[in-house]
């Protein structure tokens, strides 16, 4: 780290490290100085937790849906009190460094048929923390015959503290959706897709990227060998979107 960051905001930054990146400064390397080596083998580090946001903790089992610019995203899925067959989503910003989090009520129905997906980001321009709720549902008919609806999004900046609609212009196809996983890079949030459209296979692999500033998405295609695997897993190493089976 610079000399220029006093070594207290150093080891204040160290505690909130993954693992694999703690475990960098006791391998044998030039850039790791006894110093940080000491903090990491302090009996008293492992005692270091920040803790999750209170709003989705006390609803059930939180999940860290990303990061960006500093900041996490954390939802925790429940049941609504007032009808069970309706599961609903409770989710908040959160910022660990500085132990703050602001709640979010997402706009969020499970029900049959339909299979909404969240996306999250940090506009790089704006600086406002923003959030993408797209629901695609469909149908099947008693002919084996399934309709997919036009995507309904619905985009939410903490500036606001509200949700609007974004037009139906330039949203993929319809039979596209999205996995629940995502990546955020600049000012664009990628997820692995895959296209529901029945063909001679179960369908294909591919990638959905959206545009903070401009609020439009984009389809990126998949070699064949990617677009046609059984699974897939969408990474960001370093600057970049990473795809592998």
């Amino acid at each position: 780290m610079s000399d220029y960051i006093p070594f207290a905001l150093q080891s204040e930054i160290m505690k909130r490290l993954p693992t694999r990146s703690l475990m960098q400064f006791r391998s044998p390397q030039p850039h790791s100085p006894a110093a940080f080596v000491s903090i990491v083998d302090d009996e008293t580090f492992p005692e270091h937790k920040c803790f999750l946001p209170h709003p989705t903790v006390q609803l059930g089992e939180p999940t860290i849906l990303g990061s960006s610019q500093g900041l996490f995203f954390v939802y925790t899925l429940h049941v609504d009190p007032h009808n069970f067959r309706r599961i609903m989503c409770t989710a908040a910003f959160w910022n660990p460094s500085i132990r703050k989090s602001v709640a979010v009520d997402v706009p969020y129905v499970l029900e049959r048929g339909s299979n909404p997906a969240i996306g999250f980001g940090v506009c790089p321009h704006t600086r406002d923390p923003m959030i993408v709720k797209i629901n695609f549902s469909h149908s099947l008919s008693n002919l084996g015959t399934i309709t997919f609806t036009p995507w309904q999004v619905e985009v939410y900046t903490l500036s606001s503290r509200a949700w609007r609609s974004i037009p139906t212009i330039n949203q993929p196809r319809n039979s596209i959706q999205l996995a629940r996983g995502q990546v955020v890079i600049d000012e664009f949030i990628y997820w692995l897709a895959i296209d529901g459209m029945p063909t001679e296979f179960h369908g294909f692999n591919l990638i959905v990227s959206f545009n903070m500033t401009s609020e439009e998405f984009k389809e990126v295609s998949l070699p064949d060998t990617l677009a046609l695997a059984p699974t897939g897993n969408l990474k960001r190493l370093r600057n970049k979107c990473m795809v592998y089976g």
